[in-house]
């Protein structure tokens, strides 16, 4: 197995944004819900389609462990649809005893890029971590994720609190492009 250095920010944000980031005009019928008990080959499918050019691996693990992590009360997925077809997903660990939400997963598929929808996503992801009153929000990135998501979650008012070089295994057979299911 291949491992890849790469150095990880840990972003943080202590208050709620005061509003949504609007729809860009043209791009379609955006809508962002909450999927309760998502079926464990529907969220592998979504997971690889945004991580597997970023090297994601935490998730690629057996169907019990995957159940336990994604049906926990305290995890909570979103997922954004453009016109009905899946275009993104977010997930939400929420830390009760730290009173601090955890941003875990956030991608944009790539047919949905450059659209200003990652913006769109961010400010519900935001704001729905924010709705049970934590006292912080937090999100990582690293450098073999998307070029643009650390300026992204700059932008939306996260704030760098701390950096640490890790290895991770690499992901070497890239297959054909995966493509949501509606």
């Amino acid at each position: 197995m291949r491992l890849l250095r790469t150095r990880v920010t840990s972003l943080e944000l202590k208050s709620p944004p005061r509003g949504l980031t609007p729809v860009p005009h043209g791009v379609g019928m955006v809508a962002i819900a909450e999927m309760r008990w998502m079926p464990l080959a529907e969220y592998r499918a979504l997971y690889r389609i945004v991580g597997e050019a970023h090297h994601w691996t935490s998730r690629l693990i057996d169907d019990e462990r995957l159940r336990r992590e994604i049906h926990d009360r305290d995890t909570r997925i979103f997922v954004m649809t453009v016109d009905g077809r899946k275009a993104g997903w977010f997930e939400l660990d929420i830390r009760r005893v730290t009173d601090e939400v955890r941003i875990v997963h956030f991608g944009v598929l790539p047919d949905y890029r450059g659209y200003g929808l990652a913006h769109v996503m961010l400010s519900r992801a935001i704001a729905s971590a924010f709705a049970g009153g934590p006292k912080r929000v937090t999100i990582e990135t690293n450098t073999l994720d998307h070029p643009a998501a650390l300026a992204l979650y700059q932008k939306h008012g996260f704030r760098p609190y701390a950096l640490r070089d890790v290895q991770t295994p690499a992901i070497e057979s890239v297959r054909e492009p995966l493509r949501a299911h509606s």
